[in-house]
């Protein structure tokens, strides 16, 4: 099924997709203010290849994924392996969304927060985001788990604060009390 781009459709405020093209996303709000993201952990480092992975954070609700070689949607991201997304449990926190054919790592939710997505900043299409203010949000506001950062990337200077683990001890609390109650289910 192609994407949707008449008249009546929902405004696009950008545009992603993997390195094959089997998979597309378009996202209806902009980033959330001050959750865009370098995350600087292990699990990160490995996945994308570099220094540190970044994500944007959005809805669930307010992103539609397109598969173009099914040609099939998923509004938000599905729940398991659907539509060419495949997922990679790699903690019992976390899952991640990978292109079923050229495992482009797409996007991130933790399982206590499914209604929020990371979108992974590489995968947004520059020429797709055209307004000013949405560009501003795509900047790195933060950058998370300097506790496992390496060592030969210096960042001291950027004018980002800088967390050794998450950005608010809420956020780690929350987490811990969803462990805590689904301790065994994942």
């Amino acid at each position: 099924m192609a994407e949707d781009r008449s008249p009546s459709a929902p405004e696009v405020h950008f545009r992603g997709s993997c390195a094959c093209g089997r998979i597309t996303y378009a996202c209806s709000t902009p980033p959330k203010e001050g959750h865009t993201t370098a995350c600087h952990c292990v699990t990160c480092r490995k996945i994308s290849g570099g220094p540190f992975q970044a994500f944007a954070h959005v809805a669930a609700a307010n992103l539609t994924f397109f598969d173009n070689q099914e040609h099939s949607r998923v509004e938000g991201l599905p729940k398991d392996d659907a539509n060419g997304i495949v997922f990679r449990r790699l903690s019992p926190i976390g899952e991640r969304a990978f292109c079923g054919s050229c495992s482009t790592s797409l996007a991130m939710r933790y399982k206590h927060q499914p209604q929020n997505v990371g979108v992974t900043l590489g995968t947004i299409d520059e020429d797709s985001v055209a307004n000013p203010k949405v560009k501003d949000l795509l900047q790195i506001d933060q950058h998370i788990f300097m506790g496992q950062s390496v060592s030969w990337l210096h960042i001291d200077n950027d004018g980002v604060p800088k967390y050794a683990r998450f950005t608010s001890g809420e956020f780690e609390e929350d987490m811990a009390a969803w462990v805590g109650h689904n301790e065994g289910r994942t």
